[in-house]
């Protein structure tokens, strides 16, 4: 597959996440987390999950869940918040860690 340039919409998407990104750090460095209602929280982890999961899935590509930025412990705060909110446990992880391996070249 060669070059594409994105759509319109791939580069209203982009354009927004950066926004938001910066938003949320403005946010949180100004103290102000308690004035964001959970339910906004809810949704945009939501979007970011269901994006993660279909880019990975659809376009078959490996892709890294987070940068640098993103402490261990922080990946830790939200792994297990994901796993609490499917009513999974660490041998559930096990059986789809091992599912969603990246593939051997």
């Amino acid at each position: 597959m060669g070059f594409m340039s994105p759509s319109e919409e791939a580069t209203k998407l982009s354009s927004l996440l950066a926004e938001l990104r910066a938003q949320i750090e403005r946010t949180m460095l100004a103290g102000e987390l308690a004035g964001v209602p959970r339910e906004d929280v809810t949704n945009l982890v939501t979007g970011a999950v269901k994006l993660y999961a279909a880019f990975a899935e659809e376009l078959e590509s490996d892709v890294p869940a987070i940068d640098s930025t993103v402490s261990t412990t922080e990946a830790m705060v939200v792994a297990c918040a994901l796993l609490r909110a499917q009513h999974m446990n660490p041998f559930d992880l096990a059986l789809w860690f091992s599912r969603t391996a990246p593939k051997a070249l």
